[in-house]
């Protein structure tokens, strides 16, 4: 299946100086979809991990906080955090999951209360749907404990090389099932009923979820991938998945439905082990040349360094100095900048979306005026900073040099390096955002400033009182006779 798409973008002004950089995030753009977007800010997605089993349906009691404040701050666009598509497989408990019963009316109601609420001030929503493959942790869906995850090979994940590490990694996450043709066939009928259940709630579209270690891009990798069937063993199968999907999808729900895809440039790094630049960029060739896809979003490192090459019409950056970086990171972070420049340098009028690292308008805007980007993803902004394209960086009250996101720095990093287990250590900064979209959720404000330790009291004492509290209900229940007792 393949159509004619075009890209309809405004005008920029033509002048001897570049417009200013308000003027540039604030410009729309027209999808080949024929969705325009108001502005060139996206809200990235995340995961909320505010849903309850078994059904981890959207949680509408928290959501209505979440999403009202997201709906209310002038991006572009927004894209929900991720939604599993098979409730056994849930990458960390409290994913949303789109599952069997999502189409029956009681359900589906969640679902549009929800496409509702994060759309009711007239900003586009749509979906981001997900399948974690083997980076499904034990005990966050609803799988048995001898069903293993899921991979198109099984290849184990490797994380850290100690005893301890190898000990963790086999309890949480195991060596995982090499997926059969069956397998992969009822994988596709999920994400197909995820894009509809997308479709029929109300939301604007969807986005696949190729990036970050998750099934699809273990797909798409040749050191995960190492099948030698229809689904592997050269470039063009790998892609295969992606593609059913992408067909499967557009066949059900054609424009004004957006459709995307999320990369990571990341993943295309280790030389010699499948995970190359070369396959990369033909990957996103075909994405933007398909005729079926909206906007390409790829996220990686910080883009506001100064060897980014994002700071052609704006000289120098705002902000004098930055965290100092590992030499890996530097790598990572050079390797994002120069894949993103090589994608831009393709002919297509499928947008780029950029989302990793980005804090100063200047920055911004340039990444936009400059051809490196058309849109702009924020995401840890948009936990610690919700309201921040209307509150600052598209408010003329704010010069360009104090328009600028908070620091992403988490404070008592020194806890997660004591912890001797790196899956569990290096997965505390992470829970820092987690923690702060649940507080969103329930009214209240961001705390940039709280470190990993006293989170985890926090949480630990939420955890230990909620326990109380619900013993407390069946002592109180158990003395009226087993009738529900209601506890505020």
């Amino acid at each position: 299946m393949s159509q004619t798409t075009t890209t309809q973008t405004a005008t920029m002004p033509t002048s001897l100086s570049p417009p200013s950089a308000i003027a540039i995030l604030s410009q729309p753009i027209t999808l080949p979809c024929g969705l325009t977007l108001p502005n060139r800010l996206v809200k990235c997605p995340m995961q909320e991990t505010q849903a309850k089993g078994p059904y981890f349906n959207p949680p509408i009691d928290t959501f209505k906080n979440l999403y009202s404040l997201w709906a209310r701050s002038s991006y572009g666009l927004l894209i929900t955090g991720q939604v599993q598509i098979d409730r056994r497989f849930l990458s960390i408990a409290g994913d949303v999951c789109c599952h069997e019963g999502s189409l029956e009316p009681e359900t589906l109601g969640l679902w549009k209360e929800w496409a509702r609420i994060a759309q009711k001030d007239g900003t586009p929503c749509i979906v981001q749907l997900a399948h974690p493959g083997r980076m499904s942790p034990a005990g966050a869906g609803i799988r048995p404990k001898e069903m293993k995850a899921l991979c198109p090979s099984e290849v184990p994940v490797q994380l850290g090389d100690t005893w301890l590490d190898k000990l963790a990694l086999d309890k949480v996450l195991g060596t995982p099932k090499a997926m059969t043709i069956e397998d992969i066939d009822e994988v596709v009928g999920m994400f197909v009923r995820g894009a509809v259940v997308a479709r029929d709630a109300g939301f604007a579209g969807a986005q696949l979820h190729g990036a970050h270690g998750f099934l699809l891009s273990q797909f798409l990798s040749l050191h995960t991938n190492r099948r030698t069937d229809d689904y592997g063993g050269s470039p063009q199968k790998r892609m295969k998945l992606l593609q059913r999907l992408i067909y499967e999808i557009r066949a059900l729900c054609p424009p004004p439905y957006c459709l995307s895809v999320k990369l990571n440039s990341a993943d295309y790094m280790d030389a010699g082990r499948g995970l190359e630049i070369e396959e990369g960029l033909e990957q996103v060739r075909w994405l933007r040349e398909c005729g079926m896809i909206d906007f390409v979003e790829i996220s990686g490192g910080n883009a506001e360094q100064k060897h980014s090459g994002l700071h052609n019409s704006f000289g120098a950056k705002t902000v004098a100095s930055g965290q100092k970086m590992k030499e890996s990171t530097r790598i990572r972070e050079a390797f994002y900048t120069d894949f993103a420049d090589r994608v831009m340098q393709m002919k297509s009028d499928v947008p780029v979306q950029l989302s990793g690292g980005f804090r100063t308008r200047t920055g911004m805007a340039d990444a936009v005026h400059s051809g490196t980007c058309d849109l702009i993803g924020l995401g840890r902004s948009a936990v610690l900073e919700p309201e921040i394209p209307r509150a600052v960086l598209l408010n003329p009250e704010f010069d360009d040099e104090g328009a600028l996101a908070k620091s992403h720095v988490v404070r008592g990093q020194w806890f997660s390096k004591m912890i001797p287990v790196k899956v569990i250590g290096g997965g505390l900064p992470i829970q820092f955002f987690y923690y702060n979209m649940r507080r969103l959720g329930k009214g209240l404000k961001s705390d940039p400033d709280i470190s990993i330790p006293s989170m985890i009291a926090v949480s630990l004492w939420e955890t230990v009182s909620s326990g109380l509290l619900q013993t407390l209900q069946r002592v109180v229940a158990a003395f009226s006779g087993g009738q529900r007792v209601k506890m505020e």
